[in-house]
């Protein structure tokens, strides 16, 4: 019955299972959802560790979208379980980081200031990003978020709530609850790095040549009788 079911092999006893190792359901029924029939296997103990979320939408992108979202959250739990700390949102990570690596960059002398910088500058895409999405112009958001940090408000992030011409469009976003998994973060910005030193690692470019068949042949010069 199992077999058929979940169609999957199906391990074999030697010995017969004890209660603990064949476990229990509460429920075990059919169910029509969406049109499809299932056999559904329902627990309505609140300690199961086993559950089924069942996506339905108008549209296949909406139930991709739903599903991406779904994955997001189940990975950022798991994430936590492994490392539980947290940092600031809405770009204001990458501006404290920006802002100290150019200060850092002013110490160091010769061509290591500008690759500095622009590791620096770099770390603007994403508060850039933020803005431009929102309909706000990205250069203004960079100036107010790398005026609020030089003022020691490291958690001033891109206010993407903001309304009327009065916003500033930089906020705390702490008070907001705006964070960023801390492992999430840490992982984007070593795989960004690795993904640049392999391109500055390339010693030899490979050019594409033109597709296309033959050329084609030149027309021979005419003789002075045609």
């Amino acid at each position: 019955c199992v077999r058929a079911c979940v169609r999957t092999c199906v391990c074999v006893w030697q010995v017969p299972p004890s209660a603990e190792e064949a476990g229990h359901c509460d429920l075990v029924e059919v169910e029509e959802i969406g049109g499809t029939t299932v056999v559904v296997f329902r627990q309505d103990q609140e300690g199961c560790r086993i559950s089924t979320i069942v996506v339905r939408g108008s549209t296949e992108n909406i139930m991709d979208d739903v599903e991406r979202t779904v994955d997001d959250g189940v990975n950022t739990f798991k994430a936590l379980t492994r490392d539980p700390r947290f940092l600031p949102g809405a770009g204001a990570t990458e501006i404290e980081l920006a802002k100290q690596l150019t200060s850092y960059a002013e110490t160091c002398h010769g061509m290591e200031q500008y690759s500095i910088k622009a590791f620096a500058e770099a770390l603007e895409v994403l508060p850039r990003a933020l803005a431009e999405n929102a309909g706000v112009k990205g250069n203004e958001v960079i100036s107010k978020l790398y005026a609020a940090h030089q003022g020691g408000e490291v958690n001033t992030g891109f206010d993407n709530e903001g309304e009327g011409s009065s916003s500033s469009g930089v906020v705390d976003v702490l008070e907001k609850g705006v964070l960023d998994l801390y492992l999430g973060k840490f992982t984007g910005v070593k795989l960004a790095c690795s993904a640049a030193c392999t391109v500055l690692r390339v010693d030899q470019i490979i050019m594409a040549k033109r597709a296309g068949g033959p050329k084609p042949r030149q027309n021979a010069p005419l003789d002075a009788d045609d």
